[in-house]
């Protein structure tokens, strides 16, 4: 899933967020614009990320170990 000018506004909705400055629409248009080659942002992703910029400021990456398997292979950086 990636995110245009418009579907963030319908997410942003969808979520009851009701303000979304300028500064952080061009950064989670930014980080979420395109896919994570070879992978590809589901709407969970997008929506956690989202709520986790809003209530910290700053995205929070995936964790790299769940449990006993990778998540991501090492050394990839989004």
């Amino acid at each position: 899933m990636t995110l245009t000018k418009t579907s963030l506004r319908k997410l942003q909705e969808s979520m009851w967020i009701r303000k979304i400055t300028g500064e952080q629409r061009t950064a989670i248009l930014e980080r979420f614009g395109t896919e994570p080659e070879p992978y590809e942002w589901s709407e969970q992703d997008v929506v956690v990320q989202i709520q986790n910029f809003l209530g910290c400021g700053e995205f929070v990456k995936t964790p790299i170990n769940s449990g006993s398997s990778e998540v991501f292979p090492p050394g990839v950086d989004f």
